[in-house]
């Protein structure tokens, strides 16, 4: 679901999207939880003002700076060299998941099922699985 500024709902075509699955909230009435947003309590109320409230500008002049952007990405420099690059206190330069994933390739009873949704047959008119189903 798409909403825009006006919190109207905008739906692609052919979604068969039901109406009447959904509560007065918008969630789904099925799943067997309660959503209830109208009491999230005074805590979680104070922590979204204060989220709001740092998220505005520090002046007036300034719109892209605000308290969120402020908080500290580098490393204290010792001195005042304008020339000096900045170091920032962590950058992510691989993906750690990748020595994760080459273990769990290497085993063959994982590696089995790690791959069954490229291998597995289907059957004719028969949907066990949404890898299944047309796109």
């Amino acid at each position: 679901m798409v909403f825009d500024a006006t919190g109207l709902v905008f739906r692609p075509q052919g979604n068969a999207y039901n109406e009447s699955h959904t509560n007065e909230a918008g969630s789904n009435s099925n799943d067997g939880v309660q959503h209830n947003t109208d009491n999230l309590g005074a805590l979680s109320e104070k922590f979204f003002d204060i989220v709001r409230a740092s998220d505005q500008p520090l002046y007036s002049e300034s719109e892209t700076h605000s308290q969120l952007s402020a908080v500290a990405r580098y490393k204290p420099t010792r001195g005042q060299n304008p020339r000096r690059k900045k170091t920032a206190y962590a950058i992510l330069r691989y993906l750690p998941i990748t020595l994760r994933l080459q273990r769990l390739y290497a085993s063959n009873t994982t590696t089995e099922h790690m791959s069954w949704h490229a291998t597995h047959e289907t059957k004719s008119g028969v949907m066990c699985h949404p890898t299944d189903a047309e796109a």
